[in-house]
């Protein structure tokens, strides 16, 4: 007996199955208010997002958690991985600003989506010399912000900073010590702070505390900075190409004063301290990209923010 088509399909044709890929972009289209692309092809995945309230970039994360998609800052050196969708969000934010925070305007707090333009002026010396149309977010993630000398991010003048980690834990990280004054607010959190710290009182981190320049990607020498400074988990994300998670607000100290190479080393100083880092490790035989790595599977196990340019 040969079926016939109901009438219905017949008019509307067979729908295709849709793909979890489909799905994904679909719902983000729908929920987000922002402008929303993607690339019909099914091999690359790849979508974007630019968005228009803060709203946007809460559905879109909690969508990518929920389809394994990775949430990547546009314009960053991070990179998704092989057979992951990848949504690459915009680090500019319309909603966002910059306040003092004290009556004599010491500190200053800044939306990661607001443009340096916006804060070079106010004695943040380390942006003195950074391109003005980077956001904090682009600015903070990338490899001028990464390279300054072993055992002195505070010459970053970041303070603390409020990111959201790869189980969805919203933190503000800053001083580990004496003066910490905000506790953890995760338990998860708090498992991974003591597995950093190992980490960075290993063996190989230990030696690469004699380069002049740091040897890594990720500063854990944020852990063990020079006196008379205090570790500050801040740091962990100076330089780190947007890889362990999404900084949301960024806490800067007015100094006053100027710093030489403000805004981070310039092109020539980054590939120049790129080759004496490589050369370093050679020299120790320390397998720094294992280091980076195990850097990564502490605070982004699952691979929620992507890859990072080595």
């Amino acid at each position: 007996m040969v079926t016939k088509p109901s009438r219905r399909s017949f008019l509307t044709g067979r729908r295709t199955p849709a793909t979890p890929w489909g799905t994904f972009c679909a719902r983000l289209s729908r929920t987000c208010l922002g402008r929303v692309r993607w690339d019909e092809s099914q091999e690359t995945m790849q979508a974007w997002l630019e968005p228009a309230r803060e709203g946007d970039l809460t559905h879109a994360f909690a969508l990518c958690r929920e389809f394994g998609v990775q949430y990547l800052l546009a314009d960053s050196d991070g990179r998704p991985d092989p057979g992951r969708g990848a949504l690459w969000v915009s680090a500019r934010a319309p909603w966002a600003t910059v306040v003092a925070v004290d009556a004599a305007q010491t500190l200053w707090r800044a939306d990661a989506g607001c443009l340096l333009g916006a804060l070079q002026g106010l004695g943040i010396a380390s942006l003195d010399m950074a391109d003005p149309e980077q956001t904090v977010a682009q600015w903070v993630a990338s490899r001028g912000c990464g390279r300054w000398p072993t055992g002195q991010c505070d010459l970053s003048g970041i303070v603390q900073l409020q990111a959201v980690l790869a189980d969805g834990t919203t933190e503000v990280l800053g001083p580990f010590g004496a003066t910490a004054q905000a506790p953890l607010q995760s338990l998860a959190t708090q498992r991974i702070i003591p597995k950093l710290f190992e980490l960075a009182h290993s063996a190989p981190v230990e030696q690469g505390m004699a380069a002049a320049i740091w040897p890594l990607r990720f500063r854990l020498d944020a852990l063990r900075p020079k006196a008379p400074s205090e570790p500050n988990l801040a740091w962990l994300f100076i330089g780190h190409g947007g890889a362990l998670g999404w900084v949301q607000t960024v806490w800067f100290a007015a100094t006053g004063r100027t710093i030489v190479g403000a805004g981070g080393p310039s092109d020539a100083a980054i590939g120049m301290s790129q080759r004496s880092a490589e050369n370093f490790s050679d020299a120790l035989s320390i397998p720094f990209a294992s280091i980076d790595r195990s850097v990564k599977q502490i605070l982004d196990p699952s691979g929620v923010f992507g890859s990072v340019s080595e």
